[in-house]
């Protein structure tokens, strides 16, 4: 899932993520061996039961080499990385947690803390003149979860003198067990709180992307990214879920040496 800086939409390298910014969404730059630093804003209205709205600083680092990169949460190896054509190997933070002293919910504050995890995998993306068409999967690589993440997404990027907009959407499969760690209700937590226990399954689940650039200089840019995501039939059955979606948005600034 991939939105840039500057040019085409041929010239766009970053995606846009993934969680739940799951992939998180911050841009890089399109040269070559450029280094980019910044800082942001990340806010997630999660779907749990009368849970807190998550805000977090985001520092930004970004750099585009021949084999590397870096961008901000996300860090890979570029094994193929042609103007029509990009495979990644890649490493990301993923910030989906949940900790019961965020919910005011008195059965919510009785249950097990999820944690944020690392997740690991390979990223696709096919660039044409008609916009891209993203793919990736990645699994946690810090036994958390134990879960996979599969995604599929489309992205085409506007234009508009000193202003880049990118629109997206796409499809997002979640593991059982991804599912059932960040979603599913044990026995014992259900004996501690009063909640019925519940056992969460694979599912997949629509979301749409948005990302706005605005160059005020060749070394200044501001951005503005969001993303809304429809949550599957599994996830709102659960008893710690209290709304149909969750949303995530980041702002901030960066500049490219």
């Amino acid at each position: 899932m991939t939105n840039g800086f500057y040019g085409s939409t041929r010239g766009l390298r970053s995606s846009i993520g993934a969680i739940s910014l799951a992939a998180v969404f911050l841009p890089s730059v399109v040269y070559a061996d450029a280094w980019s630093l910044g800082a942001g804003v990340m806010t997630e209205k999660l779907a749990y039961r009368e849970y807190k709205t998550q805000v977090m600083p985001i520092p930004i680092v970004t750099y585009q080499g021949k084999y590397f990169y870096i961008n901000g949460l996300d860090t890979g190896v570029k094994v193929i990385n042609t103007d029509t054509h990009r495979l990644n190997i890649n490493i990301h933070y993923s910030p989906l947690s949940f900790k019961p002293a965020d919910s005011d919910h008195s059965m919510m504050k009785k249950l097990d803390k999820r944690r944020a995890s690392a997740m690991a995998g390979v990223g696709y993306q096919h660039h044409a003149g008609w916009g891209i068409i993203s793919g990736s999967v990645a699994t946690d690589i810090l036994g958390n979860s134990d879960g996979v993440l599969a995604d599929i997404g489309y992205q085409y990027s506007f234009k508009f003198g000193k202003w880049q907009l990118v629109p997206g959407v796409g499809v997002e499969w979640q593991s059982r067990l991804y599912n059932d760690y960040y979603f599913g209700v044990s026995q014992r937590e259900s004996q501690r709180s009063g909640m019925s226990t519940y056992r969460a399954e694979s599912a997949s689940s629509a979301y749409q992307s948005f990302a706005g650039y605005y160059s005020v200089n060749d070394n200044w840019q501001l951005f503005l990214m969001g993303r809304y995501n429809h949550l599957s039939d599994t996830v709102k059955d659960s008893p710690m879920i209290d709304r149909s979606y969750s949303v995530t948005a980041a702002t901030g600034v960066i500049y490219k040496f």
